[in-house]
């Protein structure tokens, strides 16, 4: 059995700093000072936390925490993957709705299409395109977390207290920083599939020369990246994984060694420019650690200093036409 060598994945370690709170999680109940139970306490996205306390009466209610009752450390704050992912793809998002929907062709060639993936669902093609980049929620550090009594003042009189006020609480944040992860996957990275065959066709086509020809088009969208390289993006009508105990495969496009290269680069470059400023806060990216690696799962989690920093050989090749 022929043995994959090369590099696996490139994995992240993302340090971001920043000030307030970029991705709240909405209100829920809690119990004020005054112990009475309140519905307009707004809360960050924080790890773990829960509004129960424990206590529960013969009735079956649970109490609820009082909403000063967080330890920062133990439920920390953080951003979710979901919110970094839309950040990150931001300026190169595609409208799926129905009625906004681009062609599949534009769709495929795009970093979009090629690295953050997509699920096509207006129509019954089923053409989906798995992403090959993880990304974990980045987890705050410091815990510097308050609790903050607010309220609006209105002119309009009530006829109790002759005045439109409403009190409500947050729990707030001061000055921020996070550690994220994220692992960008060689093999789902490289091989496109065009096949119905495993369920998976990025897109549908019709002909080889549809196929070829969409090929061409990844190519001349690599090359607006990165002109010095010289990617190229091979049809075939069946590519088989190397290691596969049948030569029963997928018609696909597969990326060569320079055309893994300029998305990875282009990833890196996304991600070393990470900015996120809503929700009254804002979060910026102060350092990438990059690590090409050979086949150690996310070995940057155990140790940085094992990071492979410099590209020293190439991308692991998945797949074989045959």
């Amino acid at each position: 059995m022929n043995k994959i060598s090369g590099i696996k994945s490139v994995d992240f370690k993302i340090e971001a700093v920043g000030h307030g709170v970029v991705n709240w999680n909405g209100s829920m109940s809690v119990v004020g000072d005054d112990g009475k139970e309140i519905n307009n306490h707004t809360f960050p996205k924080l790890r773990g936390y829960t509004n129960l306390n424990g206590k529960v009466k013969e009735t079956g209610y649970k109490y609820k925490k009082e909403a000063s009752d967080i330890d920062f450390k133990e439920t920390p704050l953080y951003i979710s993957q979901n919110c970094i992912k839309n950040a990150l793809f931001k300026s190169n998002s595609f409208l799926l709705q129905k009625g906004c929907i681009p062609q599949m062709d534009d769709l495929l060639a795009s970093i979009v299409g090629l690295v953050r993936g997509y699920v096509v669902t207006h129509d019954k093609s089923g053409s989906k395109r798995k992403s090959p980049l993880l990304i974990t929620d980045f987890v705050d550090q410091l815990g510097n977390g308050n609790f903050e009594n607010m309220s609006r003042h209105g002119s309009k009189a009530k006829e109790v207290d002759k005045k439109n006020n409403t009190f409500f609480t947050k729990t707030t944040f001061g000055n921020t920083k996070y550690i994220g992860w994220a692992s960008l996957n060689i093999e789902d990275l490289q091989f496109i599939s065009l096949s119905k065959q495993f369920e998976r066709p990025a897109m549908e086509i019709t002909s080889e020369t549809q196929g070829i020809a969409l090929g061409k088009k990844i190519e001349e969208y690599l090359k607006s990246i990165d002109a010095s390289k010289n990617p190229t993006v091979t049809f075939h009508k069946n590519y088989v994984r190397i290691g596969s105990i049948h030569n029963g495969g997928e018609q696909g496009l597969l990326l060569n060694d320079d055309a893994i290269d300029i998305l990875v680069n282009e990833v890196i470059d996304m991600f070393k420019n990470l900015n996120i400023v809503q929700g009254k806060g804002y979060m910026s990216v102060a350092n990438v650690v990059v690590d090409y690696n050979n086949g150690t799962p996310l070995r940057l989690k155990r140790n940085t200093s094992e990071a492979n920093g410099e590209k020293s050989t190439n991308y692991a090749q998945y797949y074989i036409g045959k």
